[in-house]
């Protein structure tokens, strides 16, 4: 019901500078760059408002800057635009760091998420080069997002999740199948670091799903197919993705 509240509340007495939204999006995003007009309105419109609710805390900079937040934001709008939730709730709380990182004994670092701690941490240079360069299936901010909306789903009740179970059961049934190619060497589409386990191959084929789309749809159809479900969109479908229900 907060959510609700706040969501409602935002909507009603806070407006989006929907001009500079737009230049942003437009110059980063080239997902947003093919929707429709009216499309487009809704894709600022969530993304403004998914902002209101993200703690952007800078590591070793002095501050993350409207643009920063609504390029990083844009992943969050992007991968859940067909679904009816798109507010991180859990996961809320995105540390930038002004370059690559070590955390622990993990070196060079392009970003991650801390299940136990309940954040994201992003190198900022890799999420800008993820959306200029933008048909290489290598994007953190939509690798992160993808593990933080698994992560906020750990924490909802079945009928407020992002991801539908199962509708997600069946992208799994189709994922370890994947994950069993990659890890016999057998790979052919997908970057090989999907092998590690579900979580890391449910956020490469996020990638993939939106940098590589007509590939991935060519390559591994059942696999794409499960996605169109799991996230009611088709970025095939470029100016109107979202399936119809």
């Amino acid at each position: 019901m907060y959510y609700k509240l706040r969501i409602f509340w935002i909507k009603k007495f806070k407006k989006a500078n929907a001009a500079e939204y737009h230049k942003v999006l437009s110059h980063y995003n080239s997902y947003y760059n093919d929707l429709s007009e009216p499309l487009k309105k809704r894709f600022i419109e969530r993304t403004f408002i998914a902002n209101n609710f993200l703690n952007y805390t800078p590591n070793n900079f002095d501050e993350v800057t409207e643009e920063m937040k609504i390029i990083i934001c844009s992943a969050l709008t992007q991968i859940t635009f067909g679904l009816d939730h798109y507010i991180l709730k859990q996961f809320s709380q995105i540390y930038v760091a002004p370059n690559i990182y070590n955390f622990g004994e993990y070196k060079n670092l392009l970003g991650h998420v801390d299940f136990n701690e309940k954040c994201m941490v992003i190198s900022w240079p890799s999420v800008l080069e993820g959306f200029i360069i933008p048909d290489d299936a290598i994007n953190v901010a939509l690798h992160e997002t993808a593990h933080a909306i698994q992560g906020d789903d750990r924490f909802r009740r079945i009928g407020q999740k992002f991801l539908n179970i199962y509708k997600l059961r069946k992208w799994e049934e189709e994922g370890v199948k994947k994950l069993a190619l990659i890890r016999a060497n057998k790979n052919e589409f997908l970057k090989n670091y999907g092998g590690h386990n579900m979580l890391e191959l449910f956020a490469v084929s996020i990638e993939a799903f939106f940098e590589q789309t007509e590939k991935f749809k060519l390559k591994l159809p059942a696999l794409y197919n499960c996605l169109v479900d799991l996230l009611n969109q088709d970025p095939t479908k470029k100016s109107n993705p979202i399936i119809k229900n």
